[in-house]
């Protein structure tokens, strides 16, 4: 899948837009502050729904306005057809919402889009941004969001397992708040329906999440170790709900049972089993920490509170690691994004790479233009000629339809 045509309305600092790209490397140039990284926002934000540098749509909206719109035309190389892809968002009625109340609407070749979990995943993208530092030394929220849509990206059902999973833990919490500090007023029946039903979502969650976190750990720790020529060994292990590892690490004891639930094929017998006996496990941990909750007001266990552990030399990154190697452990995650959807749906996602060759040295630098040379790619940067001197050499093949965009106020040509 790749990108033909983008139309912005609205988005940014970008009143209109209608933008041809190409197939191969498009290069989008110009002064800071001028549309640039908005583009490529644009472009991730209409393939996943969601931005990189913020999670609030109104933040999105050019001002004095009421909403956004981007569209983007793809081609479809498996089915040698074109497709649409639109992405709204509104805070009045504009002819959209009949209540005037705030509303995304996402639509596919025209057709209204009700559920996300359909529309993710159409027109895959994986950015490399600055802020992709924060993967290694911000907060686990950031962490999940990440692991949340790189899985959604590749298996359609996560999300919406998410979605049930996150709207029962807020009614659970609501119930919770309400009562906070008030023991003498738990009622069990209550709970139970919520910790029931948490508990088998709960056990879903861990299974895809388990599965994918060994995936990732395995090509990260292949691609850290490139980057870093062997002198450094990249760790990442999933956190969760505490006895939940212990017991996956006594289930798959045997490597063979291992390999078949890493490569999806182990089967139906055993994956209900393990369902079952996590959904036990989590049961009991959901009552045995109830009254700490009605203390607190919120759910102090459950796999809202996951994280992947991310560690250098057997040291957790985010206290005791330089910014370099910040810098490749970041890389080395979003590699292994690109690899694991690339390989799991056969399709290779479109590389949006904004501003990063300004923060790689050169043997970073080298290891992500490795990695992506049969994509579509979007790259920004502030100078031209820069551009042409840092990726031509291992790039830009003389067969590559190189295109460059000057940016400048929020209007873009060609040249």
């Amino acid at each position: 899948m790749h990108i033909e045509h983008i139309s912005l309305k609205d988005f940014r600092n970008y009143g209109r837009l209608d933008l041809d790209v190409g197939p191969s490397v498009n290069i989008v140039y110009g002064n800071n502050a001028q549309g640039k990284t908005n583009l490529i926002e644009a472009i991730n934000i209409c393939s996943s729904v969601t931005g990189h540098r913020t999670s609030r749509d109104r933040d999105l909206i050019r001002f004095g306005s009421d909403g956004y719109e981007i569209r983007m035309t793809c081609f479809d190389e498996e089915y040698k057809s074109e497709t649409e892809l639109f992405a709204g968002f509104y805070v009045s009625d504009n002819g959209i919402s009949s209540s005037g109340s705030v509303r995304r609407v996402l639509k596919h070749d025209g057709m209204k889009i009700d559920r996300i979990s359909d529309y993710i995943g159409i027109c895959n993208t994986v950015i490399f941004a600055p802020e992709d530092l924060n993967l290694i030394k911000g907060a686990p929220s950031g962490r999940r969001k990440f692991f949340n849509l790189m899985i959604s990206k590749i298996s359609p059902s996560y999300y919406d397992i998410l979605s049930r999973t996150n709207r029962l833990i807020n009614q659970k919490n609501a119930s919770l708040k309400e009562l906070k500090g008030d023991v003498y007023s738990i009622n069990d029946t209550v709970f139970d329906f919520w910790d029931f039903s948490l508990s088998d979502l709960s056990a879903e969650m861990i299974l895809m999440r388990y599965r994918f976190a060994l995936l990732l750990a395995e090509k990260a720790k292949a691609h850290h170790g490139r980057i870093s020529s062997g002198k450094e060994d990249l760790e990442i292990t999933y956190n969760t709900v505490t006895g939940v590892n212990e017991l996956l690490g006594r289930f798959f004891d045997e490597e063979t049972k291992l390999h078949a639930f890493m490569d999806g094929s182990l089967s139906e017998a055993n994956l209900s089993v393990l369902r079952h006996d996590l959904s036990e496990h989590l049961l009991a941990k959901f009552r045995q920490t109830r009254k700490t909750d009605v203390m607190k007001g919120i759910s102090t266990t459950g796999i809202h509170r996951d994280d992947l552990e991310i560690k250098l030399g057997g040291l957790p990154m985010r206290l005791y690691s330089s910014q370099g190697q910040q810098r490749s452990a970041a890389l080395s995650l979003k590699l292994s994004e690109l690899d694991m959807i690339r390989d799991i749906t056969g399709s290779s996602p479109v590389l949006l790479l904004d501003d990063v060759f300004s923060e790689l040295d050169a043997t970073r630098r080298k290891s992500l233009l490795e990695s992506i040379r049969d994509a579509q790619i979007f790259v920004t940067c502030t100078d031209k000629d820069d551009a042409g001197m840092n990726i031509s050499p291992d790039l830009m093949d003389t067969d590559k339809d190189i295109r460059f965009f000057h940016v400048e106020s929020g209007s873009i040509i060609s040249g």
